[in-house]
């Protein structure tokens, strides 16, 4: 069983499509999400996609994926989209916990580096779209803050057809040194 210390997360790192073997275990360990959205298990073509699937307008390069390594491999990882849909808002596109992690507060000490991550990068706020059935998702998010937009789709994953809830929340502008 995989080893987490505590919730701090630590310092999080760049991925690269050369991690994507990583990321494709990370996604194997949260079987229970995947099979939610798309109604099957991910796949190592899934973990590739992550690094370039962006909307049309923008280029991967406009997106960053982070991850954070525990003892056992990654724990977490984000992908998030600068200046998108409009200049100063940041998308969120994707976080996801290893299961074995979840409900220890990581996935808060995660949000709240992301965040400070964006606003020294230039953000004012941060949007992101949960699947509506994905209650503990929605309840988690909106417990740090954030409000709906609006709701979206129906749009297809795989085999499963969603809507999706779109959230933001308004960043303070702290900086901190270091982060």
């Amino acid at each position: 069983m995989p080893r987490f210390d505590d919730a701090n997360s630590g310092p999080p790192l760049i991925l690269t499509k050369h991690d994507a073997g990583d990321v494709a275990d990370l996604y194997a360990r949260c079987a229970d999400y995947f099979t939610l959205q798309d109604g099957e298990a991910a796949t190592l073509a899934d973990a590739i996609e992550l690094f370039c699937d962006v909307p049309e307008e923008k280029s991967p390069a406009d997106q960053t994926i982070l991850g954070w390594r525990g003892e056992n491999g990654l724990i977490a990882v984000t992908a998030i989209l600068r200046d998108y849909p409009s200049d100063g808002v940041w998308y969120l596109g994707f976080m996801i916990v290893d299961a074995a992690a979840r409900g220890r507060g990581i996935g808060r000490s995660i949000h709240d580096t992301i965040e400070q991550w964006a606003v020294d990068r230039g953000a004012q706020e941060i949007r992101l779209a949960v699947l509506e059935v994905n209650e503990a998702a929605e309840r988690f998010w909106r417990s740090l803050g954030y409000r709906e937009l609006r709701r979206v789709g129906p749009d297809t994953f795989k085999l499963r057809s969603h809507h999706r809830v779109e959230l933001c929340r308004p960043l303070s502008g702290r900086r901190t040194a270091g982060v």
